[in-house]
């Protein structure tokens, strides 16, 4: 007995941790990680490009949030170069420059010359100022370093996990409560907070309202990209106009011809914005 008071007592601050965790994880999970490149250069002449092309690749293939040369030095300034140059590729003092522009991570490109060109490249870890990867190359100073080249490199420094891309559904109603469905799961209730899901992807989106018809689309979802959804519904049983065959003046007039032999009946009428007025005749 004394075991189960003890775990009962346990389990509310318990399960409120768990719940504190989970948030903590999906909220790491959600965020986009920002990451800038810098360019460190010794008796360097060439490849002046590979910095750039790194940054333009990170943005093109990935989820991450890139900061490239140009923009860093906009942010710091113009002594951002002899910054970078004084840290001399330390991975520390580089991830103080990293801290000041606001990044979580710095991809330091360090080129310097011996014949070919030596790419010295670092991915460092701002909070902490570890290196988390490096690689090292030497290209031809006169060829200008390919794409392909570039991803390999991106793809031998970043987790595999960052070259997974995400869009985001916006799902709205005019009411509280409706459940959302996506390729047929169901992802909550509105108002719900955007949903973010793979791209580039299509998905069914699926809204179910107690007693109307779902509201049903597909849509396409683009990387970075953010698609809205308005659901929109109608009443089950409820429509719009009868058919003629329906209504209670088409057989009115048959009862009358039925009754009075061969007649011409005109009904006009004005109930309905769907009604029109009608000319029937008839002859036996």
């Amino acid at each position: 007995m004394a075991h189960r008071r003890a775990l009962a007592y346990l389990s509310g601050p318990i399960f409120l941790a768990l719940v504190a965790l989970l948030c903590a994880r999906e909220a790491r999970a959600e965020k986009r990680r920002t990451v800038v490149v810098l360019e460190y250069r010794s008796a360097a002449r060439g490849g002046q490009q590979v910095a750039r092309a790194m940054a333009r690749q990170i943005a093109r293939q990935t989820s991450l949030k890139v900061i490239s040369p140009e923009e860093a030095q906009r942010i710091v300034g113009a002594g951002l170069p002899a910054q970078v140059a004084r840290c001399r590729g330390d991975a520390s003092c580089t991830a103080t420059i990293g801290s000041q522009i606001g990044a979580d991570e710095v991809l330091l490109v360090g080129i310097s010359q011996l014949g070919d060109l030596i790419l010295a490249i670092q991915r460092i870890e701002v909070h902490t100022g570890r290196v988390l990867a490096r690689l090292a190359d030497s290209i031809n100073p006169r060829v200008r370093v390919r794409r392909a080249v570039i991803d390999r490199y991106l793809r031998q420094l970043l987790p595999p996990s960052d070259f997974r891309r995400y869009g985001t559904i916006v799902v709205k109603s005019d009411a509280d409560g409706d459940k959302i469905f996506i390729d047929d799961k169901k992802r909550g209730v509105t108002p719900a907070e955007p949903f973010r899901v793979p791209a580039p992807g299509r998905y069914g989106v699926r809204v179910k309202r107690i007693g109307h018809n779902d509201f049903v689309t597909r849509l396409d979802v683009l990387p970075e990209a953010s698609v809205e959804v308005n659901a929109t519904f109608t009443r089950i049983g409820g429509s719009g106009p009868l058919p003629w065959y329906k209504r209670w003046w088409v057989w009115a007039i048959i009862g009358a011809v039925v009754a009075g032999g061969a007649t011409t009946v005109a009904v006009l009428t004005t109930t309905s914005p769907t009604d029109v007025d009608a000319v029937l005749q008839l002859r036996r």
